[in-house]
């Protein structure tokens, strides 16, 4: 196998990633027989399983076949390795400079950081930069929950702390310790901000604007999947489905759209809604509140007092709610089921979506 062909080759007829990838390969091609999977994937700006898709794409078996291709191809040509440091490798580039460099060129900080990640030298505020450029400082064990996380963000973004330990063959204490070394409080940190580095939507032919606005959404939806807990969200669907009758009141205005949403979707899966957004006909539809009926609460804001009020006289009757929103406090009771929003918009339109696609389930 000719393998410079095949990179020359894949310049061209490869996806971008995969592209920049080939042009990374052969702008190396003399260090790559040298270095360990772990070292291109933190150089190179990409996971593990991206080296290996690559690898494929290419012809080679995997990535160990890849670089031993590389290392025939070069004792074929006789090639003789040069001591030069592998660009892309963060510690011969000072981001301080890049900076400098960025700001006398009237170059913006999106481009430098997207320049910074395809060298491998990542703006410190990004996690995953921060996590590839410490491979070599972690312990064994927190390099495998690196590696794991490297691998598939996505899923590191929203697992449990067990499913991550699980995932990664470590205890959930090492994942604690992780997430320190990382420089994160803890794991819900962690996954915060794993979900706000989560790789952007790819970009296609969409025009620059709309791919932004894509990637803005992708990471309120990232965020707000890392507050809820299925469980939570299963407990709440049962609530639902097992209710005599469902009402739901809208904290504002900008709750209402929401409101009648879920109202909708709940009168087409066959179950009784109603839906309030008066304060005073709050009141009096709480009074006559009782059990085996649920309440469910829209509130962007915090609530006003009236839903107050009638949120604690429909529990006090022993209806049970369903909060979604922002600035609970201590409105929540324990009894009460919490939807928490980290984002009111899309975050609302995601627990809709949950809630009615768990009970056609």
């Amino acid at each position: 196998m000719d393998i410079v062909y095949q990179l020359v080759h894949g310049l061209s007829g490869l996806p971008a990633q995969e592209s920049r990838l080939a042009r990374f390969f052969l702008d190396n091609f003399a260090q790559i027989p040298e270095a360990t999977m772990e070292e291109l994937a933190a150089k190179a700006g990409v996971s593990s399983a991206t080296l290996q898709h690559f690898a494929r794409s290419i012809g080679c078996d995997d990535i160990n076949d890849f670089i031993g291709q590389v290392r025939h191809q070069q004792q074929e040509n006789n090639l003789q390795v040069p001591a030069a440091p592998m660009l892309g490798d963060a510690a011969w580039v000072d981001p301080g400079a890049l900076k400098a460099l960025a700001l006398n060129a009237g170059i913006g900080s999106e481009i430098l950081d997207r320049f910074s990640h395809s060298i491998g030298c990542e703006n410190n505020g990004d996690i995953l930069g921060q996590i590839r450029n410490r491979l070599n400082d972690f312990s064994q064990q927190e390099s495998r929950v690196a590696q794991t996380i490297l691998d598939d963000v996505s899923f590191a973004a929203s697992a449990t702390i067990d499913q991550l330990a699980t995932a990664a063959g470590v205890s959930p204490a090492t994942i604690t310790r992780f997430a320190r070394a990382s420089g994160c409080d803890d794991i819900r940190d962690l996954r915060m901000k794993l979900a706000q580095a989560s790789t952007p939507v790819a970009g296609g032919d969409i025009a620059l604007p709309w791919r932004e606005k894509l990637n803005r959404l992708q990471n309120a939806l990232n965020s707000q999947f890392c507050e809820l807990q299925p469980a939570v969200i299963n407990q709440a669907v049962v609530r639902l489905k097992q209710a005599k009758a469902v009402h739901i009141f809208s904290a504002s205005a900008a709750d209402t759209p929401f409101a009648s949403l879920l109202q909708y979707r709940l009168l087409t899966q066959g179950y009784p809604a109603n839906i309030c957004q008066d304060p005073a006909l709050m009141s009096i539809t709480a009074s006559m509140l009782g059990a085996g009926q649920v309440l469910v609460i829209f509130a962007g804001s915090a609530p006003e007092n009236a839903l107050i009020a009638a949120a604690h006289q429909a529990r006090r009757l022993g209806a049970e709610i369903i909060f979604i929103g922002r600035d609970s406090g201590s409105f929540i009771h324990s009894d009460d089921i919490l939807l928490p929003l980290t984002e009111v918009r899309y975050g609302s339109l995601l627990v809709i979506d949950l809630l009615c696609e768990g009970i056609d389930s």
